[in-house]
């Protein structure tokens, strides 16, 4: 574990899992695109991908700083859904 205060494995779990968050759910407009394409293949790629990329770094914060930032990073990626869908709205 790296040697981080608590203040600070709550800043980098959210700002992880917010940047995070915004890659996972910004990146499933495209997996939508290439679904309604007919690449099925391309897209079931992708989304494994995105939940592999999730998964990594949930665990990496777990196991290098600690259950705050695990938290905290947890909280940030499911934040980033309702902001995203505010910011570009909800119909698109």
């Amino acid at each position: 574990m790296i040697g981080a205060g608590l203040a600070g494995q709550i800043v980098i779990g959210l700002t992880a899992g917010f940047l995070l968050g915004r890659f996972h759910f910004s990146s499933g407009s495209w997996n939508a695109r290439l679904f309604a394409a007919g690449a099925a293949g391309k897209a079931i790629a992708l989304q494994l991908g995105r939940i592999a990329v999730a998964v990594a770094t949930l665990v990496l914060l777990a196991r290098l700083l600690g259950l705050a930032a695990l938290l905290c990073g947890a909280l940030g990626f499911l934040v980033a859904r309702p902001l995203l869908l505010w910011r570009f709205g909800a119909l698109r």
